[in-house]
């Protein structure tokens, strides 16, 4: 009998089992995959103009949410600004056209005046995209599927803020992860759930003002790590400092005091087995860690940095080809070596920043309050590429996906294809 060449059986393999493939999805949480800020985008112009848009659509509603992506599909939570109603809008992404808008109506509760009721960014996977919102005296999670139905819905009382909500969702090894820290002594805590059902599978009290006086709200994104082929779940809060978890289970894996005494914002950064993080207060970046996570026991503290570093608040850091790069939220842009934490090059570009880096096509990106885009080449040497001009200023993080950057800015929604 003849045998059959490789490439056939392959291809019979595809046709039989290609419907339960999932294509690699670029952009499903905030900073895309594994939360790391890095994209797949070629040639895309260092300085663009409107008529660089591949379109743009004005925006019914405000919102700092970055767009989230599965398959062509751009997913994006708004509010409106009689603060109404919230909705999560599904929009294709390759023609502009809304496909479909799921609207809750919600408390208003206390906020910071830079902070709105949309601010947290969805999570994405193949069954439907979830959000996490702070509601009153209450955190509420929502499942919407594809089409646009509720699949369930989770309510936790108790709960309140100081800034409002902001920390965003994220999937780990099949768990849909969040937290969320109250002021006073009502709960914190982080907590795992399975994204079909809702069903909680796990929870971890965090430190409350009732348990630590010196407690501080914590409003970073958790993230995820594969160390010796194992998916962690990193988290941090001023009071409990660092945690490994594990996201199947909810045990903790080490865990990292730091002696913190001030706030954490930004999302935790990862690459190279490091993970990085600042605190501050104020608007200042005024502390910051770099742990090196081992496959067993606690993690090795490489370097702490303090204000003198040039460090973030809002904005989240980022890492690359072994270089870190933090944008200050004012005025600042530094890269340092990874390993060691040395300041290799910093300049100075004008603006604020709340808006996260992301890195993509050899460029670090990140846009301002006031509307710049600003394009600077990812290495050491930091060369200004170019600047653009928005239609408005932007706190959301860019999103990339297909070939494509998606620009959510304080009144629209721009999308720009790579050459």
């Amino acid at each position: 009998m003849k045998s059959r060449s490789p490439l056939f059986v392959l291809t019979i393999l595809a046709l039989l089992f290609g419907a339960t493939f999932s294509p690699a999805q670029e952009w499903p949480r905030f900073r895309g995959n594994n939360g790391t800020g890095i994209g797949k985008l070629s040639s895309l112009p260092a300085q663009f103009t409107e008529a660089d848009y591949s379109w743009v659509i004005k925006l019914d509603g405000v919102g700092h949410s970055s767009p989230v992506l599965w398959g062509d599909k751009l997913f994006l939570t708004i509010v409106k600004e009689d603060n109404s109603k919230r909705s999560v809008l599904c929009i294709d992404s390759n023609t502009a056209e809304t496909l479909w808008t799921w609207e809750h109506p919600f408390e208003e509760h206390n906020l910071n005046n830079h902070n709105n009721f949309a601010s947290s960014t969805p999570t994405v996977d193949e069954n439907g995209v979830y959000v996490v919102w702070g509601s009153g005296m209450e955190t509420r999670v929502f499942s919407i599927s594809h089409e646009g139905k509720e699949m369930w819905h989770r309510e936790w009382p108790k709960f309140t803020s100081d800034h409002g909500f902001g920390s965003s969702p994220i999937i780990v090894d099949g768990t849909l992860v969040f937290h969320t820290d109250s002021k006073d002594e009502r709960r914190s805590y982080v907590i795992g759930l399975n994204p079909k059902s809702g069903e909680t599978i796990w929870e971890l009290e965090r430190a409350t003002p009732e348990s630590d006086p010196k407690h501080l709200t914590a409003y970073n994104t958790p993230t995820s790590v594969t160390v010796g082929g194992k998916e962690v779940l990193v988290v941090l809060q001023t009071n409990d400092g660092w945690k490994g978890i594990d996201p199947k289970s909810g045990d903790v894996l080490w865990s990292f005091d730091g002696e913190y005494k001030l706030r954490s914002v930004g999302a935790i950064a990862t690459g190279n087995d490091i993970v990085f993080a600042t605190l501050g207060s104020g608007s200042r970046g005024q502390d910051a860690t770099a742990l090196r996570l081992k496959e067993n026991g606690d993690p090795e503290v490489l370097y702490s940095l303090d204000k003198k570093a040039r460090l973030g608040y809002v904005p989240s850091p980022l890492i690359y080809e072994g270089k870190l790069f933090l944008l200050r939220d004012a005025e600042d842009l530094s890269c340092l070596d990874l390993k060691t934490g040395e300041i290799l090059h910093h300049v100075e570009v004008p603006g604020n920043f709340f808006s996260s880096p992301v890195i993509a096509d050899g460029k670090l990106l990140f846009a301002s309050k006031e509307g710049d885009f600003f394009a600077y080449s990812a290495d050491e040497k930091l060369e200004h590429l170019g600047t653009s001009r928005l239609p408005s200023g932007m706190n959301a993080s860019p999103a990339i996906a297909n070939n494509r950057l998606f620009l959510r800015t304080d009144t629209h929604l721009i999308c720009i294809e790579g050459k």
